[in-house]
């Protein structure tokens, strides 16, 4: 069957369409896609199908590349802070309070990290656990602070301080008198 005429009011004239027949011909020539554009047809921009936006390009078989995996970043967030935790609460000892307050938390984060290690969600169980070994001595330390402290021996054989004393004045420091009572001597 021979194209139709193209003329005024011929379908032909009109190119409104990249899908219409004068881009792919009749059956059994070759297409005009892949060669320079037709008369009065104008080329698709660089990088653009001529079939239209979204169409597939050539070697993509109908299905759209995969994304591409991204690992898990590991949370070593609980190992980093029992570490940290174990240390200051091991040098703050001596404070009793803090000590006991950092040892707690430094066992607690490093019984997290260390099992979060364990699940494959971190990756510094030696940090957890040097963490979780710190909050202990730090424990320990912070008991031995307390025993020592309960245990000190304020001597206080030398007499009242100026500050004891509500009747000493500046340097006058008397001591309050002493009643002597003459007793036979006991034979």
């Amino acid at each position: 069957m021979p194209l139709a005429p193209t003329g005024p009011g011929t379908p032909s004239a009109y190119h409104g369409s990249p899908y219409d027949q004068t881009l792919y011909g009749p059956p059994g020539r070759p297409s005009a896609a892949p060669g320079p554009p037709l008369y009065g047809m104008q080329a698709p921009p660089y990088g653009q199908s001529p079939y239209g936006p979204g169409a597939y390009q050539p070697g993509s078989y109908g299905y759209p590349a995969a994304p591409f995996y991204v690992p898990p970043v590991p949370s070593n967030g609980m190992g980093l802070a029992a570490l940290v935790l174990g240390i200051v609460g091991t040098v703050l000892a001596p404070t009793v309070v803090l000590g006991v307050v950092l040892g707690v938390l430094a066992i607690v984060f490093g019984a997290v990290g260390r099992v979060k290690a364990r699940k494959g969600e971190a990756t510094n169980p030696g940090q957890a656990l040097a963490g979780l070994i710190l909050g202990g001595v730090g424990l320990v330390a912070t008991a031995l602070m307390v025993i020592v402290y309960i245990n000190i021996d304020v001597d206080d054989s030398d007499g009242p301080a100026p500050d004891d004393d509500p009747g000493a004045t500046y340097g006058a420091y008397l001591s309050a008198p002493v009643l002597i009572v003459d007793r036979p001597a006991s034979r």
